[in-house]
């Protein structure tokens, strides 16, 4: 017994600093993944940004049907076996899933490269099918790159994945923005210079790829497998069996993302602007929504880390056992998510002043997009927190269900919103917005019905009192500090106020317990000298 709690108590601080690994990772990919997309951004303003996010959507859709539910599933299998004393099943299910996806990958890359002219036609806007075909190798490599970071975090062990996002975003940024400069500069035109910076994708995904494939090599972790009997075949299935519902809940949102495109393209031609205008609108949003996506990334660092540990737990005690990480991983969540959603909300247009400098046309279109979309930042972490706990109690089917009602909710409000002229592209964050906060309502009360006895009043109270704190505290400085400091400096000296303000704010209401500091690195020290 003792040595069962003890087990559950590693796993428990293995999740917190796994997630700590993942989300300082992550934090060093973001200001790469800035240091690539926003300057490219204002290298290919609204129309180029147009052609590249065309392609990476459609190279975003075929990527998560490949390669979403492997990582889940294989690190759910692997955390299993080494919870019931199978330790020797380990490498065969690295083994196995290496063979098995390669060629899914390969097969994936073809259909993409063969397919691009048709795809990009469909989707309206037929200038990216180079942008597609520059990326479509990259598949095979991701298929790869999900198995082994899988493994490696049914180990528990984030540092791989977090080493390898890390050259993955490194090798986007040298060659892609590089390519586009070069590209462009040469006289090749946007399509031109588009498709090679989206080649930055293909090239770091391979040199990510080189660096797990020899960490792999060099430990010889596939060796674990010699004593192992059990059949290739049952491994596969069982990885399969549970990947499928994973995929297809992930699949549903990016597919719906692929159709919402094209939809807001054409409706947006439907009510009279042209199709070179629909592509500038579309780009305009495509700003709004990378700078949107940067507190996603933090949070599915936490994703990734909960799956084994929550599936460890529920595994020996059920639902109440599994009430622990839960909550931290929703604390935690809650902590990065509700800051960031009022801080765009609030800052929006100096925010992307200050990003897109170069493009004030631009970035001015993108201002109201970025507010909206403000509102779905909390939604979409709770979405990826619940859905991972779901994934991993055994209910990897109901996030399928909830994601479906999301994603007709999205179309259904995209396509009513996007076709009345006074909206237009305002819809689409709108249907953003309504989509996901469906899907949080849905997954609560799933995880109710799983029996898992989360206290939310306990995990968002102090957190929402301390960002509405914030948000008064931003109101009242805004005007001062940016009429002081100017547009772009004074954005910066808001933030970093705020952030501060906010941190204070969380220390004085208790919001994060002393047992969650005392998992962070130093945490015993942090808490002497908070005087917790």
């Amino acid at each position: 017994m003792c040595k069962g709690v003890l087990g559950l108590t590693k796993r428990k601080n293995s999740f917190v600093e796994g997630a700590f690994i993942l989300i300082a990772a992550n934090l060093i990919t973001k200001v790469i993944g800035a240091l690539f997309k926003i300057p490219l951004g204002n290298l290919l303003g609204a129309e180029g940004m147009g052609v590249f996010s065309v392609a990476y959507n459609v190279y975003t859709t075929l990527f998560v049907i490949a390669t979403a539910g492997l990582p889940v599933a294989i690190s759910k299998l692997v955390a299993e076996c080494l919870a019931t004393g199978r330790q020797e099943e380990t490498g065969r299910v690295l083994r196995v899933s290496l063979a098995a996806f390669s060629l899914f990958g390969l097969a994936a890359a073809a259909l993409l490269w063969l397919g691009a002219d048709q795809l990009t036609a469909w989707v309206g806007n037929p200038m990216a099918a180079l942008a597609v075909r520059a990326v479509a190798p990259s598949l095979l490599f991701v298929s790869v790159l999900a198995v082994i970071r899988g493994y490696y975090q049914g180990l528990s062990d984030m540092v791989p994945t977090a080493v390898s996002q890390v050259l993955e975003a490194l090798g986007k940024l040298l060659v892609g923005y590089g390519a586009a400069c070069l590209l462009l500069g040469k006289g090749f035109g946007l399509p031109v210079a588009a498709a090679g910076a989206i080649g930055g994708v293909t090239f770091g995904s391979a040199l990510s790829t080189v660096y797990l494939v020899g960490r792999c090599w060099k430990g010889r972790q596939a060796g674990r497998a010699r004593d192992c009997r059990t059949p290739r075949r049952r491994i596969l299935a069982r990885i399969v069996s549970f990947a499928i519902p994973v995929t297809v809940g992930a699949s549903v949102m990016s597919l719906t993302s692929l159709i919402d495109m094209t939809m807001v393209m054409n409706r947006l031609q439907d009510i009279g602007f042209s199709a070179k205008a629909a592509n500038e609108l579309y780009g305009s949003y495509s700003l709004a929504v990378t700078l949107f996506t940067l507190p996603q990334t933090l949070v599915m660092a936490l994703a990734v880390s909960i799956v084994p540990v929550a599936s460890a737990y529920y595994a020996r005690g059920g639902g109440p056992a599994a009430r622990k990480p839960v909550e931290t991983g929703l604390r935690i969540a809650a902590l990065i998510a509700l800051p960031s959603s009022l801080g765009f909300v609030l800052l929006a247009e100096p925010i992307l002043d200050l990003i897109y400098y170069s493009r004030p046309v631009e970035s001015a279109a993108a201002a109201p997009l970025l507010a909206i979309l403000g509102c779905a930042v909390f939604f979409v972490a709770l979405v990826s927190l619940t859905n991972s706990v779901l994934q991993a109690v055994g209910r990897a089917h109901i996030p399928v269900y909830t994601m479906v009602a999301g994603a007709l909710v999205k179309l259904a409000v995209n396509y009513l919103l996007v076709g009345m002229p006074w909206v237009n592209i305002c819809g689409a964050p709108a249907g953003t917005v309504l989509c996901y906060a469906t899907i949080s309502v849905l997954n609560l009360a799933a995880l109710r019905q799983a029996g898992i006895p989360v206290a939310y009043g306990r995990i968002y109270l102090r957190p929402l009192a301390a960002t509405g704190l914030m948000g008064a505290f931003i109101q009242l400085i805004r005007l001062p500090v940016l009429g002081y400091l100017g547009a772009r400096a004074g954005v910066v000296a808001v933030i970093c106020l705020a952030a501060l303000f906010y941190g204070l704010m969380l220390l004085a209401l208790g919001a994060v317990p002393r047992e969650d500091l005392q998992l962070l690195p130093g945490g015993e020290r942090l808490c002497r000298l908070l005087r917790l």
